[in-house]
């Protein structure tokens, strides 16, 4: 879980990086606390949803593109891999 949360918080710098915003500016457009970005960036915090959320849309970005592919550049455990494939067949039905 720790390694997807530090893909998840790579991905949230880069792109907030690309835009030229600081953590602070970020922390203030997204109601946050500057800490709380650190924190999220370098995967020491799991984010709500709706945290997630609102980075997506001060980043101009959904959240899909947020979160696509991290699950390959961060380690899953067999539990959460196993939860996912029982998911994926739950909503094929």
């Amino acid at each position: 879980m720790r390694d997807l949360l530090r893909a998840l918080g790579d991905r949230l710098r880069k792109l907030r990086e690309r835009r030229g915003i600081s953590q602070e500016d970020f922390a203030d457009r997204c109601g946050l606390h500057r800490t709380a970005i650190g924190l999220l960036e370098r995967g020491q915090r799991v984010p709500r949803l709706d945290t997630l959320l609102i980075m997506g849309r001060e980043l101009g970005v959904q959240l899909t593109e947020i979160v696509h592919g991290i699950e390959r550049w961060g380690k899953i455990g067999p539990k959460i891999r196993s939860r996912a494939s029982k998911t994926k067949r739950y909503l094929r039905r």
